[in-house]
C-alpha cells in the first residue's frame, strides 16, 4: 500500500497484479511513501486512516483471475527468485508465502505436474481474491490488460500532467502467450464452475472460441456465500504481521528508507 500527501492518493497493491512495479514508481516519482503492508487492504487503512486521508484518490489493478492462476503456477513451476524454498519468505517466520502455496509448489515440482493436473487438483471452489474486499472502495480501477493507458490515466486524475509511462518489469519466466494453451478441453468445464461468478461480476469474459457459457447456479450461490464469509474473517479473525517486508525486496527496502 502506497500513498501520496503531495498528489492524495492511495494505491493499494494487490497480489499478483503489477503492485512492484507500481509501488517502486509512486514511490521514486510521486512522492509516494509505504503505508502498512504491501497487500494490506482498504478495511486496514480505513483503521488508521486520519479524517483528511480518508478522502484521497483510491485506485488499484484489477485482474483476470485466469491469468493469475497460470502466473502463480509458472512462478511455482520455476520456483521463481528462490522465493518458495526460502524460510526468511515462509509465513510463519514473518513472509508471505504460505503452507498452501508451498504444498502446491511440491506438488509441481514431485509430479512434474502440468497445468492442466495442477489444476484439477486444487482448484474446485468458485475463485475469489482481494478484489471483492477493494475494487468497491476504488475511485478508480486499472485493468491489468490495458495496464500502460490505465496507469497514466490515474495519475492524470490525481494532477501529473506528464506522468512517466510504467515500465515493464518482472515478467513470469516460462508463460505461454494465450489461456487456451492452458485451458484445455480436459478443464474447460471445471474453469467455467470456478471463475464464472468473478468473471461476470466483473465484466471479464471466458475465450470467444468457448462458445455460449451457463455459468452454473450453484457456484454463483457458492461465491456469494463464500464472499461473505471471506470478509468477515479479513475483517474480523485474521491477523497481520507488523513486521516489515523482506530486506531486497521493493517494498521492504522503500519501509527501510522512510523514517520510523
Amino acid at each position: 500500500m502506497i500513498i501520496s500527501h503531495m498528489y492524495k492518493f492511495l494505491f493499494i497493491g494487490l497480489p499478483f497484479s503489477a503492485s512492484s512495479a507500481i509501488t517502486k514508481e509512486l514511490h521514486s516519482k510521486y512522492e509516494g511513501k509505504p503505508y502498512l503492508r504491501k497487500h494490506s487492504l482498504y478495511h486496514e487503512f480505513m483503521k488508521v486512516a486520519t479524517k483528511k486521508e480518508r478522502d484521497y484518490f483510491v485506485f488499484a489493478v484489477l485482474r483476470n483471475p485466469m491469468e493469475i492462476t497460470v502466473t502463480g503456477y509458472e512462478k511455482m513451476k520455476a520456483n521463481a527468485k528462490g522465493n518458495f524454498t526460502n524460510p526468511d519468505l515462509f509465513k510463519e517466520n514473518g513472509g508471505h508465502i504460505t503452507k498452501n502455496q508451498r504444498i502446491r509448489f511440491n506438488y509441481i515440482l514431485d509430479n512434474k505436474a502440468t497445468f492442466q493436473e495442477y489444476f484439477l487438483k486444487f482448484y474446485s471452489n468458485p475463485y475469489d481474491n482481494y478484489s471483492s474486499m477493494t475494487i468497491d472502495n476504488c475511485d478508480f480501477v486499472i485493468r491489468y490488460e490495458n495496464i500502460a493507458e490505465d496507469y497514466l490515466l490515474a495519475l492524470n486524475k490525481v494532477g501529473v500532467e506528464s506522468p512517466f509511462p510504467l515500465p515493464v518489469t518482472n515478467k513470469t519466466v516460462g508463460k505461454k502467450k494465450y489461456l487456451s494453451e492452458y485451458y484445455t478441453e480436459e478443464i474447460r468445464k471445471k474453469a467455467i464452475y470456478v471463475f464464472g461468478p468473478f468473471l461476470a461480476k466483473y465484466n471479464y469474459f471466458f475465450p470467444k472460441n468457448w462458445g455460449n457459457i451457463n455459468i452454473p447456479l450453484s457456484s454463483t450461490i457458492k461465491f456469494n456465500i463464500m464472499s461473505i464469509l471471506r470478509k468477515f474473517n479479513e475483517k474480523f479473525i485474521k491477523k497481520h504481521s507488523g513486521r516489515k517486508s523482506m530486506a531486497g525486496t521493493i517494498y521492504g527496502d522503500i519501509q527501510r528508507k522512510e523514517p520510523n
